[in-house]
């Protein structure tokens, strides 16, 4: 499945760049898991923000909620500090070119499993990583649907 390039996560980039983190350490095990998840649950909001687009007010909540997940994985990276912006990118554009190859039923199986994982980070988080996860979020739906 092909993901736009608009919809790279610029969520991703904005948390790492408030971080400040330079330096270039090699990317851990976690940094590739997190990049892989951010682009499948990336891959399934694309389809949500066309439906949503296309008038289906019904796909706006689905859509925020796939965000808030990609938001939680990128806030778990910041919070651990084992990645930094430009390494970031990479490996998410790395995720989005090896996913293109998964069947459709291995990708909807990735996205489940990172969803779930996702609303796990988000119950061990505390309050104000919670909301601050879910501003991300929200200001990065505005953003894919020009609000």
């Amino acid at each position: 499945m092909h993901t736009p390039r608009h919809a790279l996560p610029v969520l991703a980039a904005a948390l790492l760049v408030l971080a400040g983190l330079a330096g270039a350490a090699e990317p851990t095990p976690q940094d590739r898991h997190a990049a892989q998840c951010v682009a499948a649950l990336e891959a399934s909001a694309d389809d949500l923000v066309r439906q949503v687009k296309a008038g289906t007010e019904s796909a706006r909540k689905p859509l925020l909620d796939r965000l808030t997940q990609g938001a939680a994985f990128v806030g778990n990276t910041y919070l651990h500090g084992d990645a930094n912006e430009d390494q970031a990118r990479a490996l998410i554009d790395q995720a989005e070119i090896a996913q293109r190859t998964l069947p459709p039923a291995e990708l909807a199986a990735r996205q489940a499993a990172c969803g779930a994982e996702a609303t796990r980070l988000l119950a061990k988080a505390n309050a104000l990583e919670r909301a601050v996860v879910k501003r991300v979020a929200r200001k990065r739906m505005d953003k894919l649907l020009g609000s």
